[in-house]
């Protein structure tokens, strides 16, 4: 507790209201932390995401470990009257090539709304972006157009164009983001400013953010960040554990910036939504994804039923590093030898597998089941990992695994965005804040 004492304090002296929490080891209790964070009038933005269960951009997928973390979060901290919102991911999507991993953000933030809501449960669940020029629009619409199951509740956008007092609201850019996200139907926010090419900072942005160039627009924004890093963006240097706090000079500024703005709210009597929702991006070389088909909602039930049908699988159910490179290598081969649609996904065509939402190694023993099915000889064999036969599987027909409860409680056949099916049946075949890092 001493940190987290330490930073209300100062946040406090600051005069902010919210802060965003990138990560927290939710099986602690945070209960005094936040009952502080929550006298003092402050909330908190917490990322769903934590560094081992997060979307990969490279290599994106959407499956039971990582929901079941989110939703463990989720538990952990919704009984918090100052809890805002949660953002469903951060910079995911960063450049042309890693586009495909929006499509399973987006299908994160479907089924965590989902959740959400069987908790009888309201808070936003939003994104958070890089400001990329070649894919901003893109994902701007992506996230706002749908179902309203599957779109964002808020959008956030992550920059750093606007460097020192020569830079201004013009030639920074921010009056083109301005001008992006006037009519959006969702409310936006800066999820992270605060350049630090120039020094010192000084925080000139503020006047604008809070004031009539984007007041109307934006919902505010959270500075990044608080503690100091190695890539020197932090106001103060802490310890943990030490009540110390070191600020330096862009603390000052930063505090007299918002000091000097008095943003005006705007009361739910008198407001009045405009704008229309986005057009979803059609796929193309810069987009490559299928933007009203999602990726499946993972189902444990779902995919254990479909290990129970298998009549050779491996024999233990972790794999070391080095066999599952091994294993990544063997179904690589099948797969180019045979089709593997079950557990194969296309997403700038729309495609997801029934079984595409189970883990890498579920799915790899699927592929290894099938190159056994395929053999006549009827070889067992995953290279050098061992594997094993099961002369009578549990579950004599896969098929009927289709109809398991996903992990939201819905029974049926898995589904992509709304109600609509991931695979076309035509197809079938072929806290203590010391630990945390935050942002004010």
């Amino acid at each position: 507790m001493v940190g987290c004492k330490r930073d209300v304090a100062v946040f406090k002296d600051l005069g902010i209201n919210s802060i965003r929490v990138y990560d927290v080891d939710y099986t602690k209790s945070h209960d005094e932390c936040m009952k502080l964070l929550e006298d003092a009038g402050i909330y908190l933005l917490l990322d769903m995401p934590s560094p081992q269960y997060s979307i990969n951009r490279a290599e994106p997928h959407w499956d039971h470990d990582t929901m079941g973390h989110w939703q463990a979060k989720v538990d952990a901290f919704s009984k918090y009257p100052n809890l805002v919102a949660w953002i469903a991911g951060n910079e995911v999507a960063n450049d042309v090539e890693t586009t495909p991993s929006a499509a399973f953000v987006k299908a994160a933030i479907r089924d965590m709304k989902a959740y959400l809501k069987t908790k009888k449960l309201t808070t936003p669940v939003g994104y958070a972006d890089n400001d990329d020029p070649k894919i901003r629009m893109n994902l701007i619409n992506f996230f706002n157009c749908g179902d309203e199951g599957s779109r964002a509740d808020f959008y956030g956008i992550n920059t750093y164009r606007w460097c020192g007092d020569e830079t201004d609201f013009k030639t920074s850019g921010y009056e083109d983001i301005t001008k992006n996200m006037t009519s959006y139907t969702i409310p936006s926010l800066l999820t992270e400013y605060g350049c630090n090419l120039v020094r010192p900072r000084t925080f000139s942005d503020v006047k604008s953010l809070y004031g009539t160039d984007m007041g109307s627009t934006f919902s505010g924004g959270i500075m990044y960040e608080y503690t100091e890093e190695d890539n020197e963006y932090g106001i103060v240097k802490v310890s943990f554990g030490d009540s110390k706090v070191e600020k330096n000079g862009d603390y000052d500024n930063f505090k007299k910036a918002l000091a000097a703005v008095k943003p005006q709210g705007v009361k739910m009597d008198s407001y009045k939504a405009s704008g229309k929702d986005s057009v979803c991006p059609a796929a193309s070389n810069v987009w490559h994804v299928k933007s009203d088909v999602l990726p499946p909602t993972p189902s444990q039930a779902r995919c254990q039923c479909m290990i129970d049908s298998l009549g050779c699988t491996f024999k233990s159910d972790k794999l070391s590093t080095a066999e599952g490179k091994l294993v990544g290598e063997v179904v690589g081969n099948i797969c180019g030898a045979t089709s593997c649609d079950e557990i194969s996904v296309d997403t700038a065509k729309g495609m997801y597998g029934d079984f595409s939402a189970c883990s890498s190694l579920q799915r790899s023993a699927w592929a290894v089941n099938k190159n056994y099915e395929n053999q006549r000889s009827a070889v067992c064999e995953a290279g050098d990992v061992e594997t094993k036969i099961i002369g009578s599987p549990k579950q004599g027909d896969v098929k009927k695994c289709l109809s398991e409860k996903d992990d939201n409680g819905v029974v049926g056949k898995p589904s992509g965005s709304g109600s609509s099916s991931s695979k076309d049946e035509d197809n079938s075949d072929d806290s203590d804040s010391d630990e945390d890092s935050n942002e004010s």
